[in-house]
C-alpha cells in the first residue's frame, strides 16, 4: 500500500489510554502478516441483529482513571413507540453537559457488529470541510476501545484522533483496572496477525450505498501467533486512527475498488495484556463515496515491548 503522511492526533502523537497523554509520532505499518486476503475467499455471514449489539453498549460505562464515576450509554426509542431506534453514545469530552452522539440504526453510516463494536461516520466525506469518524471496539463484555478521528483536507486528510478505555462498573473489573502510574506508551503500531474479517459491501461496487441492501461476508485466516493463552484481560489499551490509499488487492476491500484513488481510514486498538487486537476500517473511493466497512480481529504478531 501506498501510505499518506499521517498524524496520529492534532500535536503529531498518539493519545493512549485514559489521560491523554502524548509520545512523539513515528513510523508504523498497518497490514496483513502471515496470509494474504483471497477475493475468493469471502463468505456469506449473517447481517448483526441491533438487539444484540444495544445489549452489549446500552448501559453505564466508567473509565480507569475514574472507576466510580459513571457515564450511561442510552437506547432511543421511536418517537410512535415500538422498537429501539438507536443508542445515544457518550460525548466525546465525557462532559455530562455537552450533548450526547445520537447513532440511529437507520443511518448508513452507522455500521455495527453483534459484539458491541461499531463504526461511524459519513456515507459521503466532505473533502472540503472536517469531517469526524468514530468507532467503538471491543474487547470483553466489560471493556471498550472508544476512538474519534477528525480528517481534514487543510491537513491532507491527517486524522486528528483520541482513544479511550471505557469498562463496565462491575467490582469484579473495576478491582482489576486501577490507574496505572508511569504506564510506557509506543506510537508505533506492532505486526498483526489478523485472523477474522467481517465486512459489508454493496453486491455491486458502482452501487450507491444503502446498509439495508448491503452484503455481509468474511474470512477466517490461519493464524500464527495462535495458542491458548488467556485473551480475557482487561489491560490499558493502545491506539491509532489513519488513513491509507489503496494499491494493492491484498487490501480489505482491494478487489472491490481496486487500485484507483480510493483510500481507508483505520481505526486500531491493542490490549496490552492479551495482546488482542481489534480494528474497523472504512473504505471511501476517490470522491468520497463510502464503499464498505470492515471489523478485523487478530493478535500481535510476537512480544509487545
Amino acid at each position: 500500500m501506498t501510505r499518506l503522511p499521517h498524524l496520529l492526533l492534532a500535536s503529531g502523537a498518539l493519545s493512549c489510554c485514559f489521560a491523554f497523554r502524548t509520545v512523539p509520532s513515528v513510523t508504523r505499518t498497518f497490514q496483513l502478516h502471515a496470509t494474504s486476503i483471497s477475493s475468493t475467499s469471502w463468505k456469506p455471514c449473517v447481517q448483526p441483529r441491533f438487539d444484540e449489539f444495544a445489549s452489549c453498549t446500552v448501559g453505564p460505562w466508567v473509565t480507569r482513571a475514574s472507576p466510580t464515576e459513571k457515564h450511561e450509554v442510552e437506547e432511543v426509542m421511536r418517537s410512535c413507540g415500538g422498537a429501539v431506534q438507536g443508542v445515544r453514545e457518550l460525548s466525546p469530552s465525557l462532559d455530562a453537559n455537552e450533548e450526547k452522539i445520537y447513532l440511529n440504526r437507520a443511518d448508513g453510516g452507522f455500521v455495527y457488529v453483534d459484539d458491541g463494536s461499531y463504526s461511524f461516520g459519513p456515507e459521503k466525506l466532505d473533502l472540503t470541510d472536517e469531517t469526524m469518524v468514530m468507532a467503538s471496539l471491543a474487547f470483553t463484555g466489560s471493556q471498550r476501545g472508544w476512538l474519534t478521528a477528525k480528517l481534514s483536507s487543510e491537513d491532507g486528510m491527517l486524522p486528528q484522533s483520541t482513544v479511550l478505555e471505557m469498562f463496565r462498573p462491575i467490582s469484579s473489573v473495576t478491582e482489576k483496572v486501577a490507574v496505572v502510574e508511569n504506564l510506557e506508551q509506543d506510537a508505533s503500531v506492532p505486526s498483526i496477525n489478523w485472523k477474522r474479517i467481517q465486512r459489508v459491501r454493496m453486491p455491486n461496487s458502482s452501487q450507491p450505498w444503502v446498509l439495508a441492501r448491503a452484503k455481509w461476508e468474511q474470512q477466517t485466516l490461519p493464524d500464527e501467533a495462535s495458542n491458548d493463552d488467556d485473551q480475557s484481560g482487561t489491560g490499558p489499551l493502545m491506539g491509532w486512527s489513519f488513513v491509507e490509499t489503496i494499491g494493492s488487492k491484498e487490501n480489505v476491500f482491494g478487489d472491490i475498488v481496486g487500485s484507483e484513488s480510493s483510500f481507508c481510514v483505520h481505526m486500531t486498538a491493542i490490549c496490552q495484556e492479551s495482546a488482542v487486537a481489534r480494528s474497523t476500517t472504512r473504505c471511501y473511493d476517490s470522491t468520497g463515496l463510502l464503499k464498505g466497512v470492515a471489523f478485523l480481529e487478530g493478535r500481535v504478531r510476537g512480544e509487545l515491548d
